[in-house]
């Protein structure tokens, strides 16, 4: 397994990954409508990375994109912060530390970016990831946007 940063070749890949891992996940791959920026992850994402098995198939995805500050929700933004989005793992390979791999590159890459705060969205439902992030450092705070599909706001001092 090794993490790569996406190339444009991959997208199709992609794309099929996502049929595949978002019914996983209880939601449908809609890439027409609230996942279109995912169809085209080279022209929507500078730092975007897939979790490629041995036989060069994506198991697994994680981007980190700025964060805008939003002073309606200063109570728990920070300026300069980062977040991570599309943490996503094929069930078949949860479980043997790859989420793990993900999230502690994704953090190592946000540093280097220079952002001080790295915050994620979730739902509840997603016990896994959110155990994750706890053991990373990652705390629950208060929402820090409106999207109404997530219940879980969580950041971690970088």
């Amino acid at each position: 397994m090794r993490l790569v940063g996406f190339v444009h070749f991959l997208q199709g890949q992609l794309n099929d990954f996502f049929e595949a891992c978002l019914p996983e996940t209880g939601k449908q791959f809609e890439p027409n409508g609230r996942h279109k920026l995912l169809t085209d992850v080279a022209g929507n994402y500078r730092h975007f990375w897939v979790m490629m098995d041995d036989e060069q198939e994506i198991v697994g995805t994680i981007a980190v994109t700025d964060l805008r500050y939003d002073p309606k929700y200063a109570e728990v933004m920070h300026r300069n912060s980062g977040e991570i989005k599309h943490l996503y793992l094929l069930k078949a390979f949860q479980g043997n530390g790859y989420g793990k791999k993900m999230v502690a590159f994704a953090i190592d890459q946000a540093k280097t970016f220079g952002y001080t705060w790295l915050y994620l969205e979730s739902t509840s439902s997603n016990t896994q990831a959110i155990a994750i992030l706890k053991m990373f450092g990652f705390e629950e705070i208060g929402r820090y946007n409106d999207n109404p599909e997530v219940n879980v706001f969580m950041r971690l001092k970088l």
